[in-house]
């Protein structure tokens, strides 16, 4: 674990870079920059700050399975049981699994190794339940009503079976759709370069939107929606993200010198032809950058956003908060800094319902009119970056050659990364704050 430590921490140390220096591409490698006590102060910064989180997933880690196929790792597995069965199986993220299915192999947490079998699947969240003899296996399901919804900007972290912390983050945005007709649209192109007490400025107001219908008009500056002060741009995306088509708010603008009211009946991205979108082919390159996203990625009905640095062979793997309460299942790489998690409500609908057919979700996956599924997830293992690459159980040694390659990625990864980057080390300090309490509290 201690590359990992080393990166999560030269990431810390870039977002404290100005956010000019951080775009700039010449910038100076900030790791060979560091006198050896320095890069040694660093890592053992690191080593603190994920062994003070380790508390968080101890719980969890005991329901987290790793998924095998040829000795090689393409995935995690969380124990859970299903609602008013009293029966536990395993939930993994189908497209990983779907092309292995016949010779799955199932490793617990203290290394035993058992043969499984895909069982049924719910192809629209993405995710399978896998068979096997869970007595025999010594496998712990998890309690998904000990859950917890997070705040917007609150640390989680992602458990690995060996009780480590497999990756950590912090929730960008709070449970929405990412399928576009459950998407409310309100049809304005928003100034984001402007952030404070004074509004949102429209840089455009889209022809015939909800905006354009309720009188919005260009250059006028929203202040509130539904009496929550608007100070910037991303404020104003996400609570809109929150929102369903047909829901009804009410903003407060200001045009010229004077405030007015507007009420909007938002309306579906899905049905508005005006909007401009990236091409499907750059936005998929764009994805790729810096990074391995997982092939199925899209449409999901409910995720947590967060900026969590994952690969997509940790995906269905349990999320906690920092007082261990379960999350839910990491899902799916989105891009450089998107990664996406079911939340925990969301999968105890989900196990209520019934799954489909393993032969009917496998129709599904194979129409190539399917979106998600048009390009089926076959690349080989060994042509995958070393990062995404992982080989269960995960004991093939790195020398320090590897490691610095690792974090220099990263940071070259991180330089492009301009999201806020004062709020993000607050962000650290409290939850640092908050583990140092509770660790003191605890004595």
């Amino acid at each position: 674990m201690k590359h990992y430590r080393i990166i999560i921490a030269l990431g810390v140390l870039t977002l404290s870079l100005p956010a000019a220096a951080q775009n700039s591409v010449r910038m100076p490698d900030p790791f060979a920059r560091l006198k050896p006590s320095e890069k040694k102060d660093l890592v053992d910064q690191a080593a603190s700050f994920f062994d003070a989180a380790k508390p968080a997933v101890a719980t969890i880690s005991k329901s987290t399975v790793v998924i095998s196929y040829r000795g090689n790792q393409i995935c995690f597995g969380t124990v859970v049981t299903v609602p008013d069965k009293d029966k536990p199986v395993i939930l993994t993220k189908w497209s990983e699994v779907k092309n292995a299915r016949t010779r799955l192999v199932v490793t617990n947490p203290a290394g035993q190794s058992y043969p499984a079998t895909v069982t049924g699947v719910y192809p629209e969240h993405d995710l399978a339940l896998l068979a096997v003899n869970l007595k025999e296996a010594k496998l712990k399901p998890l309690d998904l009503n000990q859950s917890a919804t997070p705040a917007l900007g609150e640390f989680i972290a992602l458990a690995r079976p060996d009780g480590n912390v497999e990756g950590f983050g912090v929730v960008s945005v709070l449970a929405r759709s990412l399928r576009e007709k459950d998407k409310a649209y309100l049809g304005v192109l928003m100034d984001f370069t402007q952030a404070g007490k004074n509004g949102v400025p429209l840089k455009q107001v889209m022809p015939d939107s909800a905006a354009e219908k309720a009188g919005l008009r260009d250059g006028d500056v929203i202040v509130t929606v539904d009496d929550t002060t608007i100070t910037g741009a991303m404020e104003m995306r996400n609570l809109l993200q929150r929102l369903e088509p047909g829901s009804e708010i009410n903003i407060r603008y200001r045009r010229g010198g004077e405030e007015k009211n507007a009420t909007v009946h938002l309306g579906s991205r899905a049905d508005n032809t005006n909007i401009r979108r990236i091409p499907r082919e750059r936005m998929s390159r764009m994805e790729r950058m810096g990074t391995v996203p997982s092939h199925v990625r899209t449409d999901f009905p409910s995720v947590i956003q967060s900026d969590m640095p994952i690969s997509p062979h940790d995906t269905g793997a349990p999320v906690a908060d920092l007082d261990g309460n379960i999350v839910g299942i990491a899902i799916a790489r989105g891009s450089r800094i998107k990664s996406y998690i079911i939340p925990t409500a969301s999968l105890r609908t989900i196990l209520a319902s019934k799954p489909q057919s393993l032969s009917g979700a496998l129709a599904m996956a194979d129409n190539r009119s399917n979106p998600r599924y048009s390009r089926p997830y076959s690349t080989p293992r060994d042509l995958l970056p070393p990062q995404a690459r992982r080989i269960a159980p995960r004991a093939v040694p790195q020398n320090n050659d590897d490691m610095i390659d690792q974090v220099r990625r990263l940071l070259d990864q991180t330089r492009r990364n301009n999201d806020e980057n004062a709020e993000n080390l607050r962000r650290i300090q409290d939850a640092l704050r908050k583990l140092n309490q509770s660790q003191q509290d605890s004595r």
